[in-house]
């Protein structure tokens, strides 16, 4: 019995502690990296990096001139984007498709860096929470948005309306990105407002085929793989309700974001990664500089800087 009590009683020194975390974070980055060259890229004698080829074939046509909305919803290929997307990806389609895809799963990786603070932390999640494993693997956008939720959160708002331009789901964040940052969160309005333009006026066609895309094509119905049990209309109110309440209870964005995804995909889950996102003391009470919330990280000399969550 003395035995057990000594056992219980026990705690890791701080250099413990540290060493055990980073070690479980190395298992983290080593099952990253055997899966992702198990699976390799579609169309390079793999079969992942689906959403990812995507993304370049959809770039490659804007660079082409070819109509970027001919394949069906959900169909090999087809791109469901706004066509501001590919024209700002368009540059990259000079890579080969290997190489994009590659480069935007790098992207996504420092996506879950900017979320969860650490390296460590992030071969943490790795390790723990499987679909940021698979959002890497497919090189979707969800742990980009993922990373919006946690600059929002760290009172940081630039983002949230450029993010808009790659999924609108990133509206009920303006809450508490008008209240925490206002100035950041109006700049970036302005950006995107202004790329918006420049795109519409570049490629009228583009626009008024995607709106035309839009009309003509259902949401996939896959319980098995994606959330169709909540109709679109009733999460969007939700979310727009959860990105009211997260302005008080701040780990709520990401759930906001989530359900107002139009397909929530297994891949889709990454994005609540944002709920365990560490924020600055004082975080709530006025805006962090986006370099600072970009580059923030936990403070070993300083666990009082983490906010609790409410």
């Amino acid at each position: 019995m003395g035995a057990f009590s000594r056992l219980r009683s026990y705690r890791l020194s701080p250099w413990g502690r540290t060493w055990l975390s980073r070690g479980v974070a190395l298992v983290g980055f080593g099952l990253l990296a055997k899966i992702l060259l198990e699976t390799g890229i579609v169309g390079a004698g793999g079969a992942g990096g689906t959403d990812a080829n995507d993304y370049w074939v959809a770039a490659h046509h804007v660079a082409t001139g070819e109509p970027l909305y001919t394949a069906a919803y959900g169909s090999y290929l087809a791109y469901s984007y706004p066509p501001v997307f590919a024209q700002l990806l368009s540059p990259l389609s000079a890579l080969p498709p290997a190489a994009f895809v590659w480069l935007w799963r790098a992207v996504e990786l420092v996506a879950l860096r900017v979320t969860v603070g650490s390296w460590t932390r992030t071969g943490v999640a790795l390790l723990v929470f499987p679909p940021t494993i698979l959002e890497i693997e497919t090189g979707n956008v969800h742990l980009v948005m993922a990373a919006v939720c946690a600059l929002a959160m760290r009172g940081s708002s630039f983002a949230i309306v450029p993010a808009g331009l790659l999924k609108f789901a990133s509206a009920p964040l303006a809450p508490i990105g008008f209240l925490r940052d206002r100035r950041g969160f109006l700049t970036g309005a302005l950006v995107a407002g202004v790329v918006l333009l420049a795109s519409v006026a570049l490629a009228p066609r583009a626009w008024s085929d995607y709106l035309a895309f839009l009309d003509s094509n259902v949401l996939p119905n896959v319980p098995a793989v994606a959330l169709t049990i909540i109709p679109l209309p009733v999460r969007l109110v939700i979310a727009a309700l959860l990105g009211l309440a997260a302005v008080r209870f701040t780990r709520l964005a990401p759930v906001a974001v989530l359900l107002a995804y139009p397909v929530v995909w297994a891949t889709s889950l990454s994005t609540l990664v944002a709920v365990v996102a560490p924020i600055p003391a004082g975080a709530r009470a006025a805006q962090l500089p986006w370099r600072a919330a970009l580059q923030w990280r936990p403070g070993a000399r300083r666990p009082d800087e983490l906010v609790p969550a409410p």
